[in-house]
């Protein structure tokens, strides 16, 4: 008998996972703003929030700003000894309204993907994810390893604090840069240099992600606000260039 995962979000990376989950279990979809593009095949269906909360498994694929909201709402339709997860870009937070929301019953894992939509390249194989335990057994957590590893996931554990420190250093970081340059409406040429065709990479990654996301990391990352200062100081920094003077 195929096991069964609650998958509670469906946006672009709730879809993602529900096609890699599927391969393994039946997922019961369920997304507290509405489900536009329909669960595909025999191993996906659409569920109300008591049922996918209500699975031996719970993966919350939901935004940063949603999750808070939709633990209280989820919290009586959990099973005892069920595993929820969380893919948050951020860590300390989520794992913390978790833990106070959440019955003592449940297991929690923090975990965050390192990959996405747009990075996929179809199989999980050399991709990398971030686990964060926050309450779960020793055993049952190196269990998940082992079957993280079997499909080929790298897995890294960390604390949550230096989830977010390294987080703040690198995605959001890259978001940052893109949206920078996307809103400083830098021109779209069609050939330039290498450096240029790297840089709209990063733009249309930015771009590709929800605003929310990026607000979200912004906004529930602590480390964030200590990343746009150091910006906002490197930025004045780089900025004192002498006029030039001509004859």
């Amino acid at each position: 008998m195929r096991p069964s995962v609650g998958l509670i979000g469906y946006g672009r990376f709730g879809r993602l996972a529900a096609r890699y989950i599927a391969a393994e279990a039946d997922v019961i979809v369920h997304d507290p703003h509405g489900i536009r593009h329909a669960p595909p095949g025999r191993r996906l269906r659409r569920g109300t929030l008591a049922e996918a909360a209500g699975q031996p498994a719970v993966v919350l694929a939901v935004p940063v700003s949603t999750l808070r909201r939709i633990l209280p709402r989820m919290r009586k339709h959990l099973r005892p000894g069920a595993l929820v997860l969380d893919v948050c870009a951020v860590k300390v937070l989520p794992l913390r309204w978790m833990m106070k929301s959440l019955p003592a019953t449940v297991a929690i894992l923090g975990t965050h993907p390192l990959f996405g939509p747009d990075s996929d390249t179809g199989t999980l194989r050399g991709q990398r994810i971030v686990f964060c335990p926050a309450r779960i057994t020793p055993g049952r957590l190196q269990e998940l390893r082992r079957a993280a590893a079997r499909r080929g996931l790298r897995v890294h554990t960390m604390s949550p604090r230096a989830h977010d420190r390294l987080m703040a250093d690198t995605l959001l970081a890259s978001q940052y840069a893109g949206r920078l340059i996307a809103a400083a409406r830098v021109p779209r040429h069609a050939w330039s240099t290498g450096s240029y065709e790297h840089l709209k990479a990063l733009v249309a990654i930015a771009e590709n992600d929800s605003l929310q996301l990026f607000q979200d990391m912004l906004r529930y990352n602590p480390y964030g606000g200590k990343f746009v200062r150091a910006l906002g100081r490197a930025h004045r920094r780089i900025s004192r260039v002498p006029s030039a003077r001509t004859r």
